[in-house]
């Protein structure tokens, strides 16, 4: 089966606009550090998930295989803390011949994602649990994360107009303060460990749309492989977009992807060598992976206005993390 970039060179610029919003859902106690201090683990997760979406929409087209490099007019991104989470909002616009949705989803995406990099460990409440590695030694972890995971990503409007458009997001409330404080967490002194994550993440399509791609009839090409491809290269390179992550030793990368009833299924488990885990590069592939089948499909699950009713990443969480001692 081919694959292809879709053609969109004798398409007329026109005024385009998309707003994404999604959930990371977080413990109580963290949340009450960020609400009441602004900081909490490696510093202000707002201000580091707003930059990181801002620059992540504007290089979407290098992480999703198919998607048109496009200039980026103008994003925003909005923080919104509740007493178990945090909903993020991501506006961008373009003067170009295809849509902008793509890119607010992937900035929506990496802006929580780097959100959950800042403040990731276990719960003050937990309790530990032994488990076995992939090399089938007994392992100690924490029960319990500060983090659960993201839950219902999606596009809530996108416009498309000759003239200049104005969607904003001016009723979404940005109630994030907090001190300038950002850390990458010093690794230097750590022991060398094996690291292994495992990530899971599902995104819901139209029924139609799911009986394409099990008859391998979607126009850009095979989806399962162009989504596992580009699970694996992301896994390699979330040290590049996500500002607090470490470039890390990735020594394995695997990723399933299951076409069921009502969408797609992906799965990525990683392992590496070095002085940190790799549990945010699982992260990354598996949602790299949804947003390329979204992109992939997206003709299919847009109604006969242009939006997409039915098209969600319900969820994307972390199955495993563990480090053990390499000596």
């Amino acid at each position: 089966m081919s694959v292809k970039m879709i053609d969109i060179t004798s398409k007329e610029p026109v005024y385009r606009e998309a707003v994404a919003r999604g959930f990371l859902k977080v413990d109580e106690d963290t949340m009450s550090d960020l609400i009441n201090n602004g900081v909490s683990g490696l510093g202000n997760a707002a201000s580091i998930a707003k930059i990181t979406a801002i620059n992540a929409v504007k290089t979407a087209w290098r992480y999703i295989p198919l998607l048109h490099p496009i200039p980026i007019t103008y994003v925003e991104a909005r923080v919104h803390y509740e007493k178990d989470g945090i909903e993020m909002a991501v506006l961008a616009r373009t003067r170009a011949q295809t849509g902008v949705e793509m890119d607010a989803l992937f900035g929506l995406f990496t802006g929580l994602l780097a959100a959950w990099n800042t403040i990731k460990g276990c719960s003050r409440t937990c309790t530990p649990e032994w488990v076995t590695n992939f090399m089938g030694k007994k392992v100690q972890t924490c029960g319990s994360s500060r983090v659960d995971g993201m839950f219902d990503i999606r596009v809530v409007n996108k416009v498309k107009s000759e003239d200049s458009v104005g969607l904003g997001i001016e009723d979404f409330v940005d109630n994030a303060n907090g001190p300038p404080i950002v850390t990458m967490f010093d690794v230097t002194t750590e022991p060398t460990y094996y690291g292994e994550a495992s990530a899971k993440g599902f995104i819901r399509l139209r029924e139609e749309t799911v009986e394409l791609i099990r008859q391998g009839k979607v126009e850009k090409g095979d989806v399962i492989t162009v989504s596992k491809t580009a699970a694996i290269v992301a896994a390699k390179k979330a040290w590049e977009i996500l500002p607090l992550v470490h470039l890390n030793y990735l020594t394995y990368v695997n990723v399933d992807a299951r076409v069921i009833e009502d969408g797609v299924e992906i799965a990525v488990d990683t392992r590496n060598v070095s002085n940190t885990g790799s549990a945010m590069e699982a992260v990354f592939a598996t949602g790299v992976a949804l947003l390329t089948v979204w992109d992939m499909v997206k003709k299919y699950e847009k109604d006969e206005k242009g939006q997409y009713p039915h098209t969600v990443i319900r969820e994307i969480k972390v199955l495993k993390a563990l480090k053990t001692p390499a000596v």
